[in-house]
């Protein structure tokens, strides 16, 4: 696999940071990254492989909950990346419309290779579903999140575009309800719906809510190129953690007691005051990534987070594609299952460390997690 400078420009992955030429690599962002993969692996495997009987228990009662917890992370370190190449391309003396130009063509190339992964899973499931080609998919919604997020991060002020994307972020997510439950898609291809609502088959990540947390890792994208700058990068990063961690008990408490704006909603699948605790979680994890990345010694996780977007294509192939272990799909106990993850785990950080290990073996996208 190589070449893919939009595909891994969503997902992070980067070439060599020693490379001449190239600025150092924010090792924290693949460490919360390699987070998001590790819980990505465990979803995929314990829905996919566990018993309908098991779905009951506790175990898998958990697992269900942490499930939109790794495309959250995901899509906020993904418009954390894009303002921080954008910030970057500003100070190298790019216009802003030359960089709203750069980040339209990123999200439109990991659009393109989002569609030729869901053909390569077309595939490896024997054609079955012709609708699995056009479902809405994470890397269908990173991508159209990226083009939203580029055109926010076009005002020419730092504190313009903070202000932009916090905007895309609250219009989003108080737009989620009406959206959903409004009757002005009815009567839209499903695919084209799928892209606004999650009402509709097929549909797994549309952008009303998750476009807003890439909007909001945009916003922590241009306030941290502001502080690596002005050196005050940990602060800056602790204020986050610590912003986000109190914005999770004030949502809960919003959500239970604050007045009701709209005639009905699902807090867990439409509330504003849900994206308010996920875009909290992932700032907490953000502020952790960067205390941990500190320790010396290699990192598993950081090491995953590398090469994110190829453990995501191998994975998936392995849990539901029909040529490596189609037997196991809803055979196995939630016990059963829970060890096959670690398997598979450990599988995909040893893929992970011959992939790096292999010097011309790339998959582009370096300006992801540079600064």
């Amino acid at each position: 696999m190589t070449g893919f400078p939009g595909f891994g420009y969503a997902w992070g992955v980067t070439g060599s940071p020693s490379a001449p030429g190239r600025a150092a690599r924010l090792t924290y962002l693949d460490w919360a990254r390699g987070l998001a993969v590790l819980g990505m692996i465990n979803t995929h495997g314990v829905f996919a492989w566990t018993t309908p009987e098991d779905y009951r228990t506790r175990l898998f009662g958990l697992s269900r909950l942490a499930g939109g917890y790794p495309a959250t992370l995901f899509l906020f370190l993904a418009g954390v990346s894009a303002a921080l190449v954008a910030e970057r391309e500003r100070d190298k003396g790019a216009d802003g419309a030359e960089v709203r130009r750069r980040g339209l063509r990123r999200g439109l190339t990991v659009l393109g290779y989002a569609f030729l992964f869901r053909a390569w899973m077309l595939a490896s499931g024997g054609f079955g579903r012709w609708a699995d080609l056009l479902k809405v998919d994470v890397l269908n919604c990173i991508a159209v999140s990226l083009l939203l997020v580029a055109v926010a991060l076009g005002p020419a002020t730092a504190r313009g575009r903070v202000l932009a994307c916090l905007g895309l972020a609250a219009a989003v997510a108080l737009a989620t309800p009406l959206v959903w439950d409004g009757a002005w898609w009815r009567g839209w291809p499903v695919p084209l719906a799928g892209y606004l609502t999650g009402r509709v088959p097929d549909t797994l990540f549309p952008v009303f809510p998750w476009a807003a947390y890439a909007a909001a890792g945009a916003v922590c994208g241009v306030v941290l190129a502001r502080a690596r700058a002005q050196a005050s990068e940990g602060r800056t990063i602790a204020l986050m953690a610590a912003v986000g961690a109190a914005a999770i008990p004030a949502a809960l408490a919003a959500d239970r007691h604050g007045p009701r704006l709209y005639p009905t909603y699902d807090f867990w699948y439409t509330s504003a005051g849900y994206v308010a605790i996920k875009t909290g979680v992932a700032l907490v994890v953000f502020g952790l990534a960067y205390v941990m990345d500190k320790l010396p010694g290699p990192s598993a996780l950081r090491q995953m987070g590398r090469t994110s977007l190829l453990i995501y294509w191998v994975h998936l192939e392995i849990v539901y594609g029909r040529w490596v272990a189609p037997a196991l799909r809803g055979t196995l106990s939630i016990e059963q299952a829970l060890t096959g993850v670690a398997v598979l785990a450990l599988a995909m950080l040893g893929l992970s460390w011959a992939r790096t290990s292999a010097g011309g073996w790339r998959l582009g996208g370096g300006a992801l997690a540079k600064a």
